[in-house]
């Protein structure tokens, strides 16, 4: 729960297209997150 918090609960990016490529980044962090804890 702790990671979720620290990418924050708003997204930086104002386009669109930059904001899908922001949520596939987070995507990326917690499921590495989510690997490292098992």
């Amino acid at each position: 729960m702790h990671c979720i918090k620290l990418l924050g609960d708003k997204l930086s990016a104002r386009s669109f297209d930059s904001q899908v490529n922001e949520i596939h980044a987070r995507v990326a962090v917690l499921n590495r997150f989510t690997e490292l804890g098992r």
